[in-house]
């Protein structure tokens, strides 16, 4: 039997942030206890499969009580083999992380954290519709360092409007006295149905592709590796959940809104809480999408994934099909791609036509 990772969806928000696309709803604790009743019952669905990564992302999964949080971690060592289990990560966002909770997540095996905090100046995470200041994010960080996390990922955005390059480097120097093990870097993305595009907020792509590349000459010389094109990691400190999605392994997806590849299979369940509830209190599927992975899909999404590791990249033994051939000599050619003896990597100067170069491929 092999391993597989577990993705949990949280989909509630204290405040919805202005860039968010991500299904969320404003959190509830009535509705919330029965959202935790319905995941813990649809896990059961996959009971005894071996898991080696877990990940609870949201939405805002520590705006939870420690009561909920506690009865759904608690569920999850009944219904899954977790005896193989790496990594067990649980997003955060400072607020809503009290020290209680903290001490919840260490104690039911939770061994890394992503916390939210998307800027370390006050102005931008106002701007950004953050309900923390960097005050808030401090303390959140400090307690969790006493409770023995070692292994925190910082989530940061960069490329708003009006910032300019000088204005991200303060950012990302400031960032790093706080010595996480672990960044992810973003590029502010307007998404419809935001705050931001109803706002008609344009992304600077120009200001974030030379921010992009400031971070990475930034980066160079520090004790992280660019292991993925959004992602810098210390040693042996890459997140091992999303590493699996950009292998194309395969993963369970719970909750409202959350996606799952399991058996060839890719599926989403329905993103409505309400009728996810209903549909797994009634035995229902709550599945509205469901897409089978042929081989040459197969093929070509793990072409397309493997390409985002920048500092591993994926065997040539991938670019199996004539037609793959052709388009891998061409990329080899223009130097989008580079070639390390059986490896095949993204030339990282050609990040940010990342797209274009993969869609060869599909």
């Amino acid at each position: 039997m092999h391993m597989i990772g577990l993705y949990i969806h949280i989909p509630f928000c204290r405040q919805k942030c202005f860039y968010c696309d991500f299904f969320s709803t404003k959190y509830d604790t009535d509705l919330a206890d029965k959202y935790i009743d319905s995941l813990i019952k649809h896990s059961q669905k996959f009971k005894n499969k071996k898991i080696n990564s877990i990940y609870i992302g949201g939405g805002t999964p520590s705006v939870l009580s420690s009561k909920q949080i506690q009865k759904l971690l608690l569920s999850l060592s009944n219904t899954f083999n977790l005896s193989k289990v790496k990594e067990f990560t649980f997003e955060l966002n400072p607020e809503s992380a009290s020290k209680e909770k903290l001490i919840i997540l260490k104690e039911l095996g939770v061994n890394r954290l992503s916390i939210g905090l998307q800027s370390v100046e006050d102005k931008y995470l106002k701007y950004l519709g953050r309900i923390h200041d960097l005050k808030t994010f401090c303390t959140c960080y400090d307690n969790a360092k006493h409770e023995g996390f070692d292994n925190i990922n910082i989530d940061l955005i960069y490329g708003l409007p009006n910032q300019t390059v000088n204005d991200w480097e303060s950012i990302l120097k400031k960032a790093l006295i706080f010595n996480s093990e672990h960044l992810s870097l973003y590029p502010l993305s307007i998404e419809e149905n935001t705050t931001f595009y109803k706002n008609g907020i344009v992304a600077d792509d120009v200001l974030q592709r030379e921010i992009y590349e400031k971070t990475v000459e930034i980066l160079e010389h520090s004790e992280y590796v660019h292991y993925e094109i959004s992602n810098w990691a210390k040693k042996n400190k890459e997140a091992l959940h999303n590493t699996n999605y950009w292998h194309n392994l395969e993963y369970i997806g719970l909750g409202a809104g959350a996606c799952g590849y399991l058996e060839k299979n890719r599926y989403k369940n329905i993103e409505n809480i309400e009728k996810y509830i209903n549909f797994i209190e009634n035995d229902i599927d709550c599945m509205i999408e469901n897409e089978y992975i042929d081989e040459k899909l197969y093929t070509a999404e793990t072409i397309m994934l493997g390409l985002r590791l920048l500092y591993k990249g994926l065997s040539i033994k991938c670019f199996n099909s004539p037609q793959n051939k052709s388009a891998l000599l061409k990329c080899l050619k223009e130097r989008t791609l580079i070639q390390e003896e059986d490896r095949v990597k993204l030339a990282k100067e050609h990040v940010f036509i990342f797209n274009q170069i993969a869609s060869k491929f599909m």
